[in-house]
């Protein structure tokens, strides 16, 4: 039995490549800040991940074989991880990477694996950041036996996630509100959380040896009004859609809009054949649905985007 340390595999992402490693069998353990306890069966390592003589306390001693690290956000956090663990015998490290490395605005999507990576004003340093820890992972690992996967999701849906993404739509559709999207109807692509742990898994189970990197999201990018569409027809409502030239107003569409201005997606063959199966649309964002229906007192939607939506609906009126 494979022993697998988890960093944040409590929440969203996490939970769901958690919980579809422990059911296939592996040994799991999560590393969290103990916000949340993990699944059954699954041991919880409480940490500040960023604290360094915590982390070298705690990983004293332990040995996995395999890392998968949800949450690291930059280079000092992976620094940190693989300077104060034993990682001579992991057999593999899988690191969730984020489509934001893309250098998009140089760049025609789909955005492929082989595109130039680099700032962009919509992700700023959430984005280099990212870029910086692929990075200190391809040199830390270099020449090793360590399998490394570099995983790049673009948006990412499913039960558990309380960012202001599909549930922002429902939330919309059972107040019976319009819904404001850019002028541009850009396109959105997305992958299931239960799909993106599954490729997970798959990967692990492959015998791929060295640095790899795979973009990894639906074959399908949907507009901004599909997306939208696609929500209604998943939880049987209808939904009033208002295109809105924010630019002309001198706003952000961040003012009123859940996602940048700009076509998010990738070039994802290369991970489709390895792993063709995705989760229907539809039938994902139904699950997504009915999560959010049993937790939407839980969700706090940001105040100032409704107040926003109400003066610019009085603008166009």
């Amino acid at each position: 039995m494979k022993k697998i340390l988890v960093m944040g595999g409590s929440y969203f992402i996490g939970k769901s490549i958690t919980e579809t490693l422990s059911n296939a069998g592996y040994n799991v353990t999560v590393l969290n800040r103990g916000s949340r306890k993990p699944g059954e069966n699954v041991r919880q390592i409480v940490c500040d991940r960023n604290d360094e003589k915590a982390i070298q306390q705690v990983l004293a001693g332990t040995n996995f074989d395999i890392v998968i690290d949800v949450c690291g956000l930059n280079r000092r956090e992976l620094s940190i991880l693989c300077n104060n663990m034993d990682c001579s015998r992991l057999s593999h490290f899988v690191f969730i990477s984020s489509s934001a490395v893309y250098a998009v605005e140089e760049l025609t999507p789909p955005f492929a694996e082989s595109d130039r990576l680099g700032p962009n004003s919509f992700w700023k340093e959430y984005g280099t950041n990212k870029i910086e820890a692929e990075q200190f992972l391809t040199q830390h690992f270099s020449g090793s036996k360590t399998t490394v996967f570099l995983l790049r999701p673009p948006y990412v849906y499913g039960e558990n996630n309380y960012a202001q993404r599909e549930s922002f739509v429902f939330e919309h559709l059972l107040s019976d509100r319009p819904l404001l999207i850019p002028l541009s109807n850009p396109k959105l692509q997305f992958i299931y959380a239960p799909d993106l742990a599954h490729i997970v898994q798959v990967l692990l189970e492959y015998r791929l040896q060295g640095i790899h990197t795979f973009n990894v999201g639906n074959q399908f990018a949907p507009t901004a009004s599909e997306w939208i569409e696609s929500c209604c027809k998943a939880c049987g409502k209808q939904a009033q859609i208002i295109p809105y030239d924010y630019q002309k107003d001198g706003r952000h569409v961040r003012d009123f809009f859940p996602f940048y201005d700009y076509s998010n997606v990738l070039e994802v063959s290369k991970i489709k054949a390895l792993v063709p199966e995705e989760t229907d649309f539809i039938m994902g964002l139904h699950n997504a649905y009915e999560w959010f229906v049993s937790h939407r007192t839980e969700i706090r939607f940001h105040e100032t985007i409704m107040k926003n939506e109400l003066d610019i609906l009085k603008s166009l009126c």
